[in-house]
C-alpha cells in the first residue's frame, strides 16, 4: 500500500521564495516599461485638394414660354418680389416679335434719313457711340465664350436702343407716314402686353441663370450622403441628368443663399485634421486674391471602407464662385492641442487608447499626425488625459 507523505515545512519556504523571486522579476518588468509626459503643442496642416462646390440654393421651375427677357442681372442680389423675368405666353410667337423688330427698324430709317436729315445731333452722336461700344463689347464675349457676363450686355443694349428710341420720339416732328408707324407699334406692343408676365423672386438671395445639371445631386440637402461614384463623376465633368416629372416646365433661375456655402473632397484615406468643427484657411486657385475661412461641417467615412468624403462650410459672399462647381483650393490651419508619441497609441477594435500608469486604457481622437508625434483631443463624457501626465510608450 502507497503511503502519501506530508509536504515538509522545508518545502513552503522553497515555494515562497521561487514566487517572491518570480514577482520581483514581473515587477522589475513592468517597471521598466519606457513612459512619457503628455506634452502641449501645436501642428500646421497645409494641403492641396480638387474640391466641389456646393450651394445653399434653391432652383426654381417656370413653364416652357414662348419667350423669356431676363430682367434681374446674374448675380444680382434681390429680395422677395423683385423682378427676375419678363416671359410672354398664350399666342406669342417669332414672326409677331420679328414683325415689331422690322417695324422699329422702319421707324428709325425715317427718322433719321426723312424728318431729321442734315440734322446735326450730338446727343443722338452720343448715343450711338454707346450702342457701337456695346455692340464690341458683345462681340468680344461672344469670341471668348464668356457666358457670365452676356446677360449684362445685353441688358445694356436693351436699355440703350430703347433710350434712343425714346429721345427720337421726342426731337422728331412726325409726318403722316411716320404717326402711322407709330400706330402700328402701338398696337403690337399692345399685343405683347396681353402676352407678356412677370415673374417675381419668391425668397431673397443671388440671381443666377446658369445650370450644370448637378444641382438637385450637389445639394445641401445631401451633404453628408454623397457617394465616390456621385463625387468622381461630378469632378470629371459629368452632367448628371435627372428627369423631371412634368416636361412642360424647365429650370428658370436659382436663388443662393450667398453667405454660406460649401466645398466637398473625396479622400482616399482618413484625414486626421478634418475633424467636425476645425477651422481653415482657404484660397481658390482662380482667385488667389480672395481668402475665405470655413469649418468643417461634416466628415463621413465610405461604406465598405472606400474612403472618407469631408465637407467644409464657408460663411462669407460667394462672389465670382456662384457659377463654378470644380475648383481647386490650398488649405492651410494651426491647431493647438495634447500631444504624445504615436507609439503610445493603441488600437482596439478600430478605436485608440492609451495606458496611464495605473493601467487604465482612455479612448482618445487622433486629430493631426507627422508621423512620430500625435496631436489628440479627449472625448467628452470619457475618462480624460490631462497636461504632464504620465502614460505608457
Amino acid at each position: 500500500m502507497a503511503v502519501r507523505r506530508r509536504p515538509r515545512f522545508k518545502f513552503f519556504i522553497i515555494m515562497f521564495v521561487v514566487i517572491s523571486v518570480f514577482g520581483a522579476i514581473l515587477a522589475m518588468l513592468l517597471r521598466s516599461r519606457p513612459t512619457v509626459a503628455v506634452e502641449w503643442a501645436s501642428a500646421e496642416f497645409d494641403a492641396r485638394f480638387e474640391m466641389l462646390i456646393v450651394r445653399d440654393e434653391v432652383v426654381y421651375l417656370s413653364k416652357n414660354y414662348g419667350k423669356t427677357k431676363f430682367i434681374a442681372e446674374e448675380a444680382q442680389s434681390v429680395v422677395a418680389g423683385d423682378a427676375i423675368a419678363e416671359v410672354y405666353e398664350w399666342g406669342y410667337n417669332d414672326d409677331s416679335l420679328s414683325k415689331l423688330v422690322e417695324l422699329q427698324k422702319s421707324i428709325l430709317k425715317h427718322q433719321i434719313e426723312e424728318r431729321r436729315k442734315g440734322i446735326i445731333d450730338e446727343k443722338l452722336n452720343e448715343i450711338n457711340g454707346r450702342i457701337d461700344s456695346n455692340a464690341r463689347d458683345i462681340q468680344q464675349a461672344v469670341h471668348k465664350q464668356n457666358n457670365f457676363v452676356m446677360l449684362g450686355l445685353e441688358r445694356q443694349m436693351e436699355a440703350l436702343l430703347s433710350e434712343r428710341m425714346q429721345y427720337l420720339k421726342g426731337v422728331t416732328v412726325p409726318d403722316d407716314h411716320l404717326r402711322d408707324l407709330y400706330e402700328q407699334e402701338e398696337e403690337l406692343q399692345n399685343m405683347f402686353s396681353k402676352w407678356r408676365k412677370l415673374l417675381v423672386a419668391e425668397d431673397g438671395g443671388a440671381v443666377s441663370f446658369y445650370f450644370d445639371g448637378c444641382e438637385r445631386l450637389m445639394s445641401k440637402e445631401n451633404i453628408g450622403k454623397f457617394t465616390r461614384v456621385a463625387i468622381e463623376e461630378v469632378m470629371a465633368g459629368k452632367t448628371v441628368q435627372i428627369s423631371q416629372d412634368n416636361q412642360a416646365y424647365a429650370p428658370l433661375y436659382r436663388l443662393v443663399n450667398e453667405n454660406e456655402w460649401y466645398v466637398v473632397l473625396l479622400s482616399d484615406k482618413r484625414i486626421p485634421e478634418m475633424y467636425k468643427g476645425n477651422t481653415f484657411s482657404i484660397v481658390f486657385d482662380e482667385y488667389l486674391h480672395m481668402r475665405y475661412n470655413g469649418v468643417v461641417y461634416d466628415a463621413s467615412g465610405l461604406e465598405n471602407n472606400d474612403g472618407f468624403v469631408y465637407t467644409i462650410m464657408i460663411q462669407d459672399n460667394i462672389g465670382a464662385l456662384l457659377g463654378d462647381r470644380r475648383v481647386s483650393a490650398r488649405l492651410y490651419g494651426v491647431q493647438e492641442s495634447l500631444r504624445i508619441p504615436k507609439s503610445c497609441v493603441i488600437t482596439i477594435e478600430r478605436a485608440d487608447y492609451v495606458e496611464t500608469l495605473d493601467g487604465e486604457y482612455i479612448p482618445v481622437d487622433i486629430v493631426a499626425d507627422d508621423g512620430e508625434y500625435v496631436l489628440i483631443k479627449n472625448y467628452q463624457q470619457q475618462p480624460a488625459l490631462k497636461l504632464g501626465q504620465m502614460i505608457y510608450r
